[in-house]
């Protein structure tokens, strides 16, 4: 694996260098990209979601459009083609970042939905509605997905692997604080005028979790699932599954493409890169 010293001096021997070199640092690729395709996903939630209040009124084009640039381009696209380059480049591989063998995904996958459950039969957000649960949660799925994606699968991982010479609970901790405060800024741009300083601690304490979560497990389902669950129960008392309910082809589409995409990108990731064990962390 390079390390900084190593990019420090083969940036000095190339001089004069190109504007875009800076990408080629570890400075670069594991802190300026994916902090700035966080701000560009977290910009675009503001604009095609908080904005316009898709989640509060889900009609169809704009739930889709939002889902298509927003969760898929920019959130599960974007971020796995800077993966695969830190993969190329020995910065993290495949098991750190998340995409594991088919058999370990389901199993984890299916335990955790199965968890996830059990909280929702011993303390519904939405009292005994349990379908309205549903409809929220397919319709947050895209989203889930997205915001695992950006704040722990690509920005935390890539945080670990800059400072994993300090050792695993600097990484750890590292990862974890970089993965909460964009879990809150995002959920921040999708409810704009409703959050609070209380709402905006409840969503960082989440994002810490979620990024917790993700670093133990080390499975991008699991963690999507956990993602789209949390955000579920802190949006519960501004969503209305009625309203949910009423686009239902709409919402089980997008997260149907949202879940399909993930699923492909896993497929294309485990036929084509062989995983080589790195130092954990």
């Amino acid at each position: 694996m390079r390390s900084r010293e190593n990019d420090r001096k083969a940036g000095s021997a190339e001089q004069p260098g190109g504007p875009w070199d800076w990408m080629q640092t570890a400075t670069g690729r594991l802190i300026l990209l994916p902090l700035i395709l966080s701000g560009a996903w977290i910009l675009e939630i503001f604009l095609f979601q908080g904005w316009p209040h898709v989640f509060l009124h889900p009609e169809p084009f704009g739930l889709l459009f939002y889902t298509l640039m927003t969760c898929i381009f920019i959130g599960i696209l974007v971020p796995v083609a800077l993966m695969r380059q830190a993969f190329l480049r020995g910065d993290a591989n495949m098991h750190q970042l998340g995409f594991r063998s088919t058999r370990r995904t389901l199993l984890m996958a299916g335990l955790t939905l199965l968890i996830v459950w059990m909280a929702v039969v011993l303390q519904n957000p939405f009292a005994t509605d349990r379908p309205g649960f549903v409809f929220v949660y397919l319709l947050l799925l895209p989203t889930g997905i997205a915001t695992a994606m950006v704040c722990c699968v690509l920005a935390g991982t890539h945080v670990q692997a800059f400072v994993r010479e300090r050792g695993a609970l600097v990484a750890i901790l590292a990862g974890t604080a970089v993965s909460a405060l964009l879990f809150g800024l995002s959920l921040t741009a999708h409810f704009p005028d409703a959050v609070t300083p209380v709402s905006f601690l409840r969503f960082l304490s989440a994002g810490a979790l979620s990024a917790l979560f993700f670093f133990a497990v080390r499975d991008v389902w699991a963690v999507s699932i956990v993602v789209t669950a949390s955000l579920v129960w802190l949006t519960a008392g501004w969503l209305d599954p009625a309203q949910v309910s009423l686009h239902y082809p709409a919402v089980l589409a997008a997260a149907l493409l949202s879940a399909g995409i993930l699923a492909a990108l896993q497929w294309y990731l485990s036929r084509h890169y062989i995983t080589i064990p790195a130092p954990p962390g």
